[in-house]
């Protein structure tokens, strides 16, 4: 676990099912003139259809763009890819010269979680020391996307990992066919950011700016209260989405945290728990800390560090995943909790 973040280069990932729009909205990014200065990592040039007149420079893997955006494709792994960009980056500077990207984004395969990806730009020690998450984007084929969730496990999955999701091509969807595919989706994360569009239209600098892994601007899901302020001060709430076991756990608690009992656990889960958990994140309070603690995780990776903010009055916790065991996930939360 690391408790201390610096300035890193900040990553979104996008991911989406095949048919949401995902290589569109990649497109738009390297196309547009929209003044961010980005890396983008895609899975073949030819999906993407980069129009040559917009080519200002090829070198090795790298195609630069007139709107000062960098092109590559992913070599013998995601690692190495990043690993050459963040050389290529580090000679710039040495040089003097321009700085080639600002921050990087990676296109998931279309039928891909991106938990690995997220995984793997957390947890190598070279790329963690200078890159950050900054979020991960699902794009959905609105019009489909309940079909989807039924028949295919990547497609729930791929909503259960987003921090931002796209309802796309929301013009070919009657209202009421769009309400209905807007409850599939909050079945599967009622926490993430939920956007509507059509053709990719987005604000691209400010889908490029979520910081929901950042712990000065960290979001974990609305508190939906209680009539009655006397009710017990640990409460869940719980989702059973018949989306292939995906489901997600909000876990609160009024008390306290002993922070040493919640490391316990943290490790505990990535270690026994990690093959059904996607994704969990928390802004807690914990004994003895006038500011959050902000946890972070992703399969086998779990990140605690002290939030900027002050702490909350109540500890929020969200787990996704897939066959959750409720009331365990529970029992161990309330164990959690400071001792007098």
């Amino acid at each position: 676990m690391s408790e201390s973040t610096r300035e890193r280069i900040p990553v979104t990932l996008v991911a989406g099912f095949l048919g949401s729009g995902k290589t569109t909205l990649v497109n738009r990014i390297l196309t547009t003139q929209h003044t961010q200065r980005i890396a983008v990592i895609v899975n073949e040039f030819g999906e993407v259809g980069i129009d040559g007149r917009l080519v200002v420079g090829v070198e090795d893997n790298v195609v630069q763009l007139s709107n000062g955006c960098l092109c590559c494709t992913v070599r013998s792994d995601l690692v190495t890819t990043v690993q050459e960009l963040l050389t290529r980056r580090r000679e710039a500077v040495a040089a003097a010269a321009p700085v080639p990207f600002e921050r990087i984004l990676i296109e998931a395969s279309g039928l891909a979680s991106p938990g690995p990806a997220v995984q793997t730009l957390l947890a190598d020690p070279r790329l963690a020391t200078e890159c950050q998450i900054d979020g991960v984007i699902t794009m959905v084929n609105t019009p489909h996307i309940v079909q989807q969730i039924q028949a295919h496990p990547e497609a729930s999955a791929q909503l259960g990992y987003a921090d931002h999701i796209i309802a796309n091509h929301c013009d070919q969807c009657e209202a009421t066919a769009l309400t209905t595919a807007e409850e599939a989706i909050r079945t599967c994360n009622p926490h993430a950011t939920l956007e509507r569009t059509s053709h990719a239209q987005v604000e691209i600098p400010t889908l490029l700016q979520l910081r929901t892994w950042d712990a000065a601007t960290p979001r974990v899901a609305p508190h939906h209260g209680h009539a009655d302020d006397t009710h017990a001060h640990t409460d869940h709430e719980h989702t059973e989405p018949h989306t292939h076991g995906v489901s997600t756990l909000l876990l609160r608690m009024q008390a306290p945290l002993d922070v040493n009992r919640l490391k316990l656990w943290l490790l505990f889960i990535v270690k026994r728990r990690s093959h059904e958990l996607m994704r969990f994140k928390g802004i807690l309070r914990c004994q003895g800390q006038t500011a959050a603690v902000v946890v972070q995780g992703v399969y086998q990776w779990v990140e605690l560090r002290r939030g900027h903010d002050a702490a909350p009055a109540e500890s929020v916790m969200v787990l996704i995943g897939r066959n959750l065991d409720v009331a365990e996930l529970q029992r161990e939360w309330e164990n959690c909790q400071a001792r007098g």
